[in-house]
């Protein structure tokens, strides 16, 4: 088995951030930081550093968007961004090298599991 992946969760709704700290430790990795908001999600990802970070792409009082900008600009991070919308940013995003992609809610393990590894490939 792959080693198990630390990973930092933002999300305004508390129902998504449950179903992520379910979710992330049955599919064998760590959830080592969860936010309700951006800010949160960069002071957490400054804190400790995670392997990935999933991050919805609307929050109040900073978005997803900008909180990964911020936490990219500091130490690149693997990010999936999430969304209630099919097609939540632009593929121009200035994000650079950094491996991202995006998932639409709700969704589903295997759509996760797939998505981790994308941005995340383990042998």
């Amino acid at each position: 088995m792959s080693s198990p992946l630390r990973i930092a969760v933002a999300d305004d709704e508390p129902v998504v951030r449950e179903y992520f700290c379910t979710m992330l430790p049955l599919l064998g990795h760590n959830v080592v930081a969860v936010a309700q908001n951006g800010r949160e999600l960069v002071a957490a990802c400054s804190a400790g550093h995670p392997d990935l970070i999933i991050a919805d792409v609307r929050m109040p009082d900073m978005d997803g968007d900008e909180a990964l900008r911020e936490i990219c600009r500091q130490r690149p991070t693997p990010f999936i961004l999430i969304s209630a919308y099919s097609k939540p940013v632009d593929s121009q995003n200035g994000f650079g090298d950094v491996a991202w992609t995006c998932l639409t809610k709700p969704i589903k393990r295997e759509d996760l599991e797939k998505a981790i590894q994308l941005v995340c490939p383990q042998d």
